[in-house]
């Protein structure tokens, strides 16, 4: 059996550009995890001292489906944040819904993620969380299998 590598590691194209920076984050999780890998998996990030009154890095949701032995989809990025009064809870901040072909952000709802503005949304996301990432700043990186 092959030994799977870092490289060997790629992902299906979307209607949303996948960076390089970004491809490297999921596949590091991915062949950290690799004993945790099936057809069906998410990965969570999480600040673990991210809180409503204090702040921090918001928690995120990648969740990716194997189609074929080192080939994942990405299926949906969903980004979390403390949103309400004065008992805030932990709710969708910021949702691409590849599979499904949507997005939705807490203050314009769900648009077609084809749209302009959900692209550079997107990237504009995608560059913060490749750099939280790499500065350490989610201290908690669990991957599931479904």
């Amino acid at each position: 059996m092959p030994v799977k590598t870092l490289t060997s590691i790629s992902f299906s194209p979307t209607s949303l550009p996948l960076s390089k920076a970004f491809q490297r984050c999921l596949s590091q999780e991915l062949y950290q995890h690799r004993d945790k890998q099936s057809d069906h998996m998410t990965i969570n990030f999480r600040d673990k001292s991210y809180s409503a009154e204090n702040g921090g890095y918001h928690p995120v949701e990648i969740a990716l489906s194997k189609t074929s032995e080192n080939h994942y989809s990405i299926l949906y990025i969903t980004d979390f944040s403390y949103c309400g009064g004065p008992y805030p809870e932990l709710e969708r901040d910021l949702d691409f819904d590849i599979g499904n072909g949507m997005a939705f952000s807490r203050y314009r709802g769900w648009q077609n993620i084809r749209q302009s503005s959900v692209n550079e949304l997107y990237k504009l996301w995608q560059s913060n969380f490749v750099a939280y990432v790499d500065m350490g700043a989610y201290d908690e990186i669990k991957v599931s299998s479904h």
